[in-house]
C-alpha cells in the first residue's frame, strides 16, 4: 500500500479510529460532498429550508455552531468506537435536588400552621357561641310571644258565648282592603243610677256612644262616623226605638245588625268599653291630650264630686276625661252633637297615645289597657294594626264627622225625642266615607223626613 493511501485526502478530517478510504479501482475517486477546503459552495447550500440547508455566510452556507454538523442539525453521537451512546438518545439531565429546609425554617412553618389551627378553633368556638346566643334569643322571644298572645287574647275576650255571637254577626274583611269596626261605649254603670228612668238605669246596658270606623291600613287612614244615640231604629218585628236600645235588647250582635242596616256597610270587627272603665284606660296611659272648647263642669255620679275643666289644650287624667266625654248640658245648641265630637276627639287621643309609644314598649302598653276593652280582635289583628299606624296621628290621616242628628219628639215612639229618619242623608255620608274622602261638612239634615 502506497504512502498516499495511508494519508487522508486534503480537506477531509480523519475520524479517530476509522480506516482511510481508498479510491475505487480503475476510476478516479469522486469528490466528496464535503468539498476540499476552500471549494466554494452555492449560497444557501442544499435545498432551501431542507434538513441540510445552510445559512448564508458560512463555508456550507451558514456559520457552523459549536457541536453542530451538516447545516442546522445538532450533531448527535453516532455509532462506532467514538460514540458513547451509539444508536441511543443521551439521557435527560435530572432536575436539581430541592434545597434541604433548614431547622429554623421548619420551626417557623410549624408555628405558622399551629397559629392557623388555633385561630380556626377560636373562630369555631366564637361562631358556636354566637349561634347559641341567637337560638336562646329566638326561643326567649318565641316564649314571650306565646305568653303575650295568650294574655292579650284572654284580656280582650268578652266571654265564650259572647265571642261566638259577635263573630256570627260580623262579616270577614277582605285581605288588604279597608274594613269597618263598630266601637260602642256603654253609658250605664252597675247600680249607679245614671238615669232617672228605670229602663235606662241600674244594670241595663245602653250604647250611648256608637262610632263606626273605616280603617284603611294601606293608606294609614281612619274615618270616624258617630251614630247619634237618638237615631231611630226598627227591630225585625217592626218596633220603633232609639238605636242605643239595640244593645239592651240583643247585646253586641243586635247593635252590629242595627248599625249595618242603618249605614249600608258590612262590619268586620267590634269593640266595646264601659265609661266606668274609660277612667282606668286614661290613667293607665298617663293622661291624654285634648282641646276643651268651653268651660265644662260635671258631677261624678259615683263620687258626687264636681269636676270642672277650663277651655284650652290640656292633658286630662281619667276623671277629667270621663267628664269631657259625658258633658252636654253646657252647650246651648246641638248638645249631643258636641258631646259626640268630644268623644271622637278623646278616642283619637287614646289611639295617639298608644301608637306613639316606642315599639319595644307598645306590647306592654296594649296589654295594660286590654283588660278594659272587649273585642273580637286578637293578638295578630292588634299587632298588625299597631305596626301599620305606629307613629300616631302625625303619620296618618283622620277624618271625623257625625251622622244626621236633627230631630223632635216622636209620638210613635211614645213621645221620646228622636232624630228624624234620614236614609238619604246616611247614604250620602257613607258614599263619601267608603270612597276614602272627608265627609266633614256634608249637609245631611236637609234630606231628613220631617213628619
Amino acid at each position: 500500500m502506497s504512502n498516499r493511501e495511508h494519508q487522508p485526502r486534503q480537506g477531509y478530517a480523519a475520524r479517530p479510529g476509522a480506516a482511510p478510504r481508498r479510491p475505487a479501482q480503475g476510476r478516479p475517486a469522486a469528490p466528496s460532498s464535503r468539498a476540499r477546503q476552500g471549494a466554494p459552495m452555492p449560497q444557501g447550500g442544499g435545498q432551501p429550508g431542507g434538513a441540510r440547508g445552510g445559512r448564508p455566510g458560512g463555508p456550507y452556507g451558514a456559520q457552523a455552531r459549536p457541536g453542530q454538523a451538516r447545516g442546522n442539525q445538532a450533531a448527535r453521537p453516532r455509532g462506532g468506537a467514538g460514540g458513547a451512546y451509539a444508536g441511543q438518545r443521551p439521557p435527560r439531565a435530572s432536575a436539581a435536588p430541592a434545597p434541604v429546609q433548614s431547622r429554623a425554617n421548619a420551626q417557623r412553618a410549624y408555628v405558622a400552621v399551629a397559629r392557623k389551627r388555633r385561630r380556626a378553633r377560636l373562630l369555631k368556638r366564637v361562631g358556636l357561641t354566637a349561634l347559641a346566643v341567637v337560638l336562646v334569643c329566638v326561643f326567649a322571644v318565641g316564649a314571650y310571644g306565646l305568653w303575650f298572645s295568650h294574655q292579650l287574647d284572654s284580656a280582650l275576650s268578652m266571654g265564650t258565648e259572647q265571642d261566638i255571637a259577635v263573630s256570627d254577626a260580623l262579616t270577614p274583611a277582605e285581605m288588604g282592603q279597608p274594613f269597618y269596626v263598630l266601637v260602642l261605649g256603654s253609658d250605664s254603670r252597675e247600680g249607679s243610677g245614671t238615669s232617672d228612668k228605670a229602663a235606662e238605669s241600674g244594670d241595663n246596658q245602653r250604647s250611648d256612644v256608637m262610632i263606626l270606623m273605616r280603617v284603611d291600613a294601606a293608606n294609614k287612614q281612619i274615618t270616624m262616623v258617630t251614630v247619634p244615640r237618638d237615631t231611630p231604629y226598627r227591630t225585625s218585628d217592626g218596633q220603633l226605638m232609639k238605636i242605643n236600645e239595640a244593645y239592651n235588647i240583643g247585646g253586641a250582635p243586635e247593635s252590629i245588625k242595627a248599625v249595618s242596616q242603618l249605614t249600608g256597610v258590612s262590619i268586620s270587627h267590634y269593640a266595646e268599653v264601659h265609661f266606668s272603665e274609660l277612667q282606668d284606660i286614661v290613667d293607665k296611659l298617663g293622661g291624654v291630650e285634648v282641646n276643651v272648647d268651653i268651660e265644662l263642669s260635671y258631677q261624678d255620679a259615683l263620687t258626687g264630686e264636681t269636676v270642672t275643666l277650663e277651655p284650652g289644650t290640656q292633658v286630662l287624667n281619667g276623671q277629667q276625661a270621663q267628664l269631657f266625654a259625658r258633658a252636654r248640658h253646657e252647650y246651648q245648641v246641638d248638645q249631643d252633637e258636641h258631646r259626640q265630637d268630644n268623644v271622637r276627639q278623646l278616642a283619637l287621643a287614646i289611639m295617639n297615645k298608644v301608637l306613639s309609644e316606642p315599639v319595644y314598649q307598645m306590647p306592654n302598653t296594649i296589654l295594660s289597657v286590654a283588660g278594659f276593652v272587649g273585642t273580637d280582635m286578637r293578638t295578630a289583628d292588634i299587632i298588625s294594626l299597631a305596626m301599620a299606624f305606629a307613629g300616631g296621628s302625625g303619620s296618618m290621616t283622620v277624618y271625623s264627622t257625625s251622622g244626621p242628628s236633627k230631630g223632635d219628639y216622636n209620638e210613635e215612639a211614645g213621645g221620646l225625642w228622636m232624630c228624624y229618619e234620614n236614609p238619604e242623608g246616611w247614604a250620602t255620608i257613607m258614599k263619601s266615607v267608603d270612597a276614602g274622602e272627608n265627609p266633614k261638612g256634608i249637609d245631611v239634615d236637609s234630606t231628613a223626613i220631617i213628619p
